[in-house]
């Protein structure tokens, strides 16, 4: 039987002394009327009836009366739903609600079978402070178990006596060691010298080593303890009277005063009930459920300061502990919302990422923040190596046990009871390292509404079996936190030890951001000389740290066979470790690789993505963390630690010339990546691959021209998916070899005149690479390569034409043909369907041209001495980028090309050089390519002006004139031009072409259009139609301080002088704001040559200039350098040819323009440059508005002033 009986102890209710409900332990169906008292009160469900407690307000009325007797007309299902009913019971009445009602529990908790007292060595989260005969079995008890099961480690006495006075040594430790006090005042708590004795102790170790107190006053008015009157009163009178008492007195009063927890005033209204509960063993856990619910008033309580108690340890903890959690609060902040949004829906956060990369720290912060707010929690680790020891069964055990506190040994954990209180529960669960979806499958639980599950993993899609789900990545750590991580482990601080800056960034820099490695390398560093350090660094490069790697290596282990061949082949062989080679690990290029190899890759790469082992980054490239590579070269090496010959992959150019050089090769080497800039001579016989029968994939870099065959090569692997080998010394591959596998061949720079006799089976072959083999002649027959995307012959100069069957390949996307100079032919009337890239560039003797593709959106044919170019080619085109400079004897059919609108998607087109190029045949043009947007015209001599049709190019952006040197009037340019640059354009009107451009960008900014990166023009000109707000005759300019609210835009000018020889190729325009750099600008001049047959001036206007730059006081402080670049970029020191610069502003520049309203076009002044100038003008404070005395250094600065620019 379970007996609930419920007595007023203090004040008796009129009608009703007790109530008793009499249940079978089977049925739990009442066995007996209940006696009701006048506070009966309908629950939520319809028809059932409880007596609640006697009501502790004797003027209130509960919401309904019902005479005795009074029938549960609803059988209970379990005590669970005695629970329930309870707490229905509570909260539906009027007056009282849950935080109105207050429990005392009386229970029979043993005291411990031993008074022996001690202190583990490590110190303590909390220490209790309470006395004993007042609280112990009650209040104290009931906090201590709620702050243990949220992972704080306290500490409390359990001795029931006393002796003596003194407190013992060993409390006295207990109390150092921790981090927190919790001092129980209650009604008897001054009684005890021993208390007391505590209490001056734990203040100390406030005062000393700032320990955090926090006072809970548990049926205690805190005046009666900051005051000592009260029972604290008398029991002062009974103590001795000694030195001690003022201590305690002042102790007393300056704990009450600090923030702590008032049972009466927070959560407790009545104290009056107590509630006895006599109960069976075997229903003892279902019991704490019940007792769980007639609590619940001080469970509120206990939850709001365990709350309190975390949130203080989580902000104090020591270096020590916050070592573990360094760049842990960033990620922190960006999932907290995850897991704390409120909503009633059980969701789950996925943190998945490679082993070592903090997944398991991420998860214990949130559950140690978090678990206090939930009813059940648990925190479940290492599920993947507890389920290999002990299997599924057990770790599931493991979880309902931990969850309901039940014990590892209860029976019955499946009990459907256990599950349905489990569904009704507000939980939180962390599942630490899920490694496969049966594991997953096993610890699906069903959850209570507002439910939290937490997985750590390194395969993303594990996450997907759990009900709402979400996955986060954990990412590495940046450099800043690297370097605190490691330096917390090796030098017991934030910061690296002086002296040892340079080697830190060398051991985080081989960590890659991973806090696993940055810990155990630091660990291993940590107290060790410069000279340690520097050997450990070097020895890890070659032996890893098997602490590191034996946690990788997990994830390896979860693969396939073909998995971990293909993970394999990336670590050793794809993963860039040669330069030329990274332009090989896209997506598409593996995968086809992988095919030919028999690896099924679509679903193999997709498991390496989901167990973070590897992904795909930039232009759809590989990327892996650089100790997963490691890991991954590690157990290749074990594979034969002695012996390279006997490995299935060999990257070392060390191992591999010894493999050569010995002829070690066997079966066992299928990889092999071959540097040979590293080594010598490599001299390789005629049978060095024979041994090697099971070889897929084969790359040797050889730039040095260092490997040699003087004996032929007689035999090669018919596995090779790849082939690359540059600089290969033979005219042509062994005759033995069948290429059916292949996948690339890539002979660069090679001796080959051919590759092949006969017609070969190549279905797999998609790469052909054959670019700088001057001593090709021929291509062979490839119309049985179906798959042929790219064929590349770049400066194959002895080659006279291409094999007709290569026009006929279904798929070929690419075709470079670029400085073959003996192809004088390329015409084919087979239309392609795939060709996307035709580079025929510097093809000097190409004459006759007609290849068309409708998939086509990149052609060059610059440098050839093709005569026409009909609109046949563009047939159906998708043409966006066409290059056709220097094609000095091109004749365009310019009316074809716009009527059959073979230029409508042309964005880019380059005609400079094209001498024969008119107005007529640039009309024509521009009628067919009207989403134009760049337009290169440079060293068109034949042009006197463009055509008025320029000014439907709507989205025109950029248009060179350069050297166009018979151009003598431009039309109407459109309002989209950004970039206009006309060099020895010497007849051109190039003030009105200024004013328009500079009218557009008004315009634009004035009514907020899209602003472009910046506004450009360089022009030939000796006078510009507006005056200056600064002037200088030097190569940079500094500005005053200008008011924000003066400064929304500016114009810079730089005067280039006539007579300029352009030795150099551009000019670096570089803007300071309080003295640092806030912006950069390259102006190139590459295209021209010669000198500048007059004064030219560079106009730039950007918002970067004001919208990036830092303001101070309200004020904008800004300078401007120019400087010069040669031909390959770097830095000249004379800035020669640069003969000023000039800025104005907007307000001064509408001005100028006639563009606010003041004057009209016709009054604008033209101002000659005067480079002779040397003058303040007196006008300065009315454009700075700046005191003369803030600023006379800036202004000595000023070689010429506004008013010296005007003509009066």
């Amino acid at each position: 039987m379970i007996t609930i009986q419920t007595a007023n102890q203090n004040q008796p209710c009129v009608n009703s002394l007790s109530t008793k409900i009499l249940l079978s332990p089977f049925s739990c169906t009442p066995l007996a009327p209940v006696g009701a008292c006048c506070a009966c009160v309908r629950l939520g469900k319809p028809q059932a009836y409880a007596c609640l407690l006697p009501n502790p307000f004797n003027n209130v009325e509960c919401v309904q009366h019902f005479p005795p007797p009074c029938h549960l007309s609803t059988p209970f299902n379990s005590p669970l739903e005695l629970h329930h009913m309870l707490k229905l019971t509570f909260n539906t009445t009027i007056g009282l609600g849950l935080s109105s009602v207050v429990m005392a529990m009386q229970i029979n908790i043993g005291a411990s079978s031993s008074s022996t007292l001690e202190v583990a060595s490590n110190s303590f989260d909390v220490f209790i402070s309470f006395r004993g005969d007042d609280t112990r079995r009650k209040f104290t008890s009931h906090l201590n178990e709620a702050l243990k099961k949220s992972g704080v480690k306290t500490f409390i006495d359990d001795s029931e006596l006393k002796k003596g006075d003194e407190i013992s040594s060993a409390l006295i430790k207990a109390i150092e060691e921790s981090c927190a006090s919790i001092v129980i005042f209650s009604e008897d708590y001054a009684s005890s010298k021993w208390c007391l004795n505590e209490l001056v102790k734990i203040l100390e170790c406030k005062k000393d080593n700032g320990q955090i107190v926090i006072p809970i006053f548990y049926e205690i008015d805190p005046s009666h303890v900051r005051n000592q009157i009260g029972s604290y009163g008398q029991a002062f009178a009974k103590h001795e009277k000694n030195l001690k008492q003022q201590k305690w007195k002042d102790a007393l009063t300056e704990v009450s005063n600090l923030s702590g927890w008032d049972s009466k005033s927070s959560r407790w209204w009545c104290s009056g009930h107590k509630l006895e509960i006599r109960l069976p063993a075997v229903v003892y856990g279902e019991a704490m459920a019940l007792i769980g619910g007639a609590s619940m008033i001080e469970s509120d309580f206990i939850k709001d300061i365990v709350k309190d108690v975390l949130e203080k340890l989580n902000q104090r903890r020591p270096v020590e502990a916050n070592k573990e959690l360094v760049g842990i609060e960033k990620k922190y902040e960006e999932i907290e919302l995850l897991t704390n949004n409120g909503s009633n829906d059980v969701r789950t956060l996925g943190l998945w990422g490679m082993g070592g990369i903090g997944k398991t720290a991420l998860a214990k912060k949130l559950y140690d923040n978090y678990c206090s707010q939930f009813e059940y929690h648990c925190f479940l680790e290492n599920v993947r190596e507890e389920s290999t020891k002990c299997g599924l069964k057990v770790v599931r055990k493991k979880l309902f046990s931990t969850l309901l506190k039940l014990g590892h040994d209860a029976p019955y954990f499946e009990n459907p009871i256990f599950k349905k209180r489990l569904e009704r529960a507000k939980c939180l669960i962390v599942l630490d390292d899920v490694a496969t979806l049966e594991q997953a499958e096993n610890l699906k639980i069903g959850l209570g509404p507002g439910s939290r599950v937490i997985v750590t993993t390194r395969d993303s899609q594990i996450c997907h079996q759990f009900e709402g789900f979400v996955v986060r990545e954990v990412k590495k750590l940046n450099e800043d936190e690297s370097l605190q991580l490691f330096s917390c482990n090796a030098f017991q601080e934030k910061h690296a030890k002086e002296g040892y800056e340079e080697l830190s960034k060398s051991a985080i820099g081989y960590c890659r951001g991973n806090p696993l490695a940055l810990k155990v390398l630091g660990a291993n560093l940590c107290a060790k000389s410069k000279e340690a350090w520097e050997s450990e660094l070097e020895k890890i490069k070659e032996i890893p740290y098997a602490g590191i790697h034996d946690v990788l290596k997990l994830s390896f282990y979860d693969l396939d066979r073909t998995q971990r061949d293909i993970f394999l082949d990336i670590a050793c062989f794809f993963y860039p470790t040669i330069n030329e080679f990274d332009c090989y690990t896209q997506r598409e290029y593996i995968i086809d690789l992988f095919n030919a190899c028999k690896f099924y890759p679509a679903t193999s790469i997709e498991v390496l993505l989901h167990k973070s082992l590897m992904t795909f980054g930039y232009c759809d490239r590989i990327q892996m963390h650089d100790l997963v590579v490691e890991m991954g070269r590690e157990i290749v090496k074990q594979e034969a630690p002695k012996d390279p010959g006997k490995r299935s992959r060999l990257w070392d150019p060390e191992l591999i010339y010894e493999v050569f050089k010995y002829n070690k090769g066997t079966d066992a080497v299928e990889v092999i990546l071959f540097d040979t800039s590293k080594i010598g001579d490599v001299y390789l016989s005629s049978r060095s691959f024979e041994s090697m029968i099971n070889l897929r994939l084969l790359h040797i870099a050889n730039k040095c021209n260092n490997v040699h065959l003087q004996e032929g090569l007689e035999w090669l692997s018919d596995k090779l998916s790849y082939l690359h080998w540059e600089s290969f010394p033979l005219e042509s591959l062994p005759s033995t070899f069948c290429p059916q596998k292949l996948v690339e061949l890539s002979m660069t720079h090679s001796k080959l005149r051919k590759l092949w006799d006969r017609i070969q089976k190549l279905d797999n072959l998609t790469i052909i690479k054959l670019d700088n083999s001057e001593d090709l002649i021929e291509i062979p027959d490839l119309s049985r390569a179906p798959n042929l995307k790219i064929l590349s012959l770049a400066y194959c100069v002895s080659l006279h034409q291409l094999h007709p069957s290569i026009f006929s390949a279904p798929k070929l996307r690419e075709l470079c043909l670029k400085g073959c100079t003996k192809i004088e032919s390329l015409v084919t009337d087979i239309h392609s369907k795939s060709l996307l890239t035709l580079d025929l560039t510097d093809c000097s003797s190409l004459v006759q041209f007609c290849v068309t593709s409708e998939e086509m959106t990149w052609l060059s044919l610059r440098g050839t001495t093709i005569h026409e170019f009909s609109s046949l080619m563009l047939r159906n085109s998708k043409l966006d980028y066409l290059d056709l400079s220097d094609c000095k004897k091109l004749n365009f059919v310019g009316k074809k090309l716009s009527n059959d609108r073979g230029l409508e998607s042309l964005s880019i087109l380059n005609l400079s050089g094209c001498t024969q190029i008119n107005t007529l045949s640039m009309s024509f043009i521009l009628d067919g390519a009207r989403s134009l947007e760049f337009l290169y015209l440079r060293n068109c001599c034949n042009l006197e002006t463009l055509p008025d049709n320029i000014q439907n190019c709507l989205m025109l952006s950029f248009l060179e004139l350069d050297g166009c040197i018979n151009l003598n009037s431009l039309p109407k340019l459109p309002a989209s031009l950004e970039d206009l640059s006309a060099i020895n354009c010497t007849y051109l009107d190039t003030n009105s072409i200024q004013r328009e451009m500079l009218k557009n960008m008004l315009y634009r900014f004035r009514f907020g259009e899209p602003f472009p990166e910046y506004f450009l023009s360089l022009l030939p000109v000796a006078e510009v139609p507006w005056g200056f707000d600064f002037f200088t005759t030097e190569a940079s300019i500094i500005i005053p301080p200008i008011p924000k609210d003066g400064l929304n835009q500016i114009v810079l000018c730089v005067f280039l002088s006539e007579g300029l020889n352009l030795t150099f190729s551009g000019v670096d325009c570089t803007i300071y704001n309080h003295g640092d750099r806030s912006n950069e600008w390259s102006i190139s001049f590459v295209n021209v040559s010669g000198a500048m047959i007059s004064d030219h001036v560079l106009l730039i206007c950007s918002p970067a200039i004001c919208h990036q730059t830092r303001v101070d006081n309200d004020h904008y402080s800004l300078s401007f350098e120019v400087k010069p670049y040669g031909k390959v970029g770097e830095q000249l020191s004379s800035t020669k040819g640069i003969k000023g610069c000039g800025v104005i502003l907007v307000p001064s520049l509408e001005r100028s323009l006639g563009l606010d309203g003041s004057s009209s076009r016709s009054k604008v002044e033209i101002v000659e440059l005067p480079f002779n100038a040397h003058q303040v003008s007196d006008e300065f404070d009315q454009h700075s508005n700046i005191d003369d005395d803030e600023n006379e250094d800036a202004q000595q600065q000023l070689l010429i002033t506004p008013k010296k620019m005007r003509k009066t």
